[in-house]
């Protein structure tokens, strides 16, 4: 039996006209089928043949703006070189912004885990007063609960 290895790329999704964080309603078909395109308009036929056997989207949330992408050690490299270049998926206008590379979803999740940490963190020293702060702790307790803001 042969092991293979995969490559699990951590990616924020940005919306490059400035809507809401709420209208980007993203599906992981979606993600999946843009990365295609994009590598197939970069790499030809030969680079879309070669992600498609172990790509997939396996870890996508629309209130983050993150996803986690899988694909097979080697051709990697093809859908590293093409995900700068994605910028639709879907109808909507997007910009990719890969954030960390991991060989399992444990590391990717822990690194997850750290960076909207940090992101919490920035957002508590712009705070003036405690109700800022509070106001940021409820909204983020609703985000978490995948509840929508108002």
């Amino acid at each position: 039996m042969v092991r293979f290895k995969n490559r699990y790329f951590t990616v924020e999704i940005l919306l490059s006209d400035g809507s809401a964080v709420e209208s980007l309603n993203l599906k992981p078909y979606d993600i999946f089928k843009s990365i295609l395109d994009v590598t197939e308009q970069i790499h030809g036929e030969f680079g879309a043949a070669a992600i498609r056997n172990g790509l997939d989207v396996k870890y996508c949330n629309e209130n983050t703006q993150t996803a986690i992408i899988r694909c097979r050690h080697g051709p990697h490299r093809l859908l590293a070189s093409s995900l700068p270049f994605l910028t639709n998926i879907g109808k909507r206008k997007i910009q990719l912004r890969g954030i960390y590379t991991g060989a399992t979803m444990v590391k990717c999740f822990k690194f997850l885990k750290k960076h909207h940490q940090e992101k919490l963190n920035e957002a508590f020293k712009k705070c003036k007063t405690d109700q800022e702060k509070k106001k940021i702790i409820e909204i983020m307790s609703k985000l978490s609960s995948g509840e929508k803001q108002s």
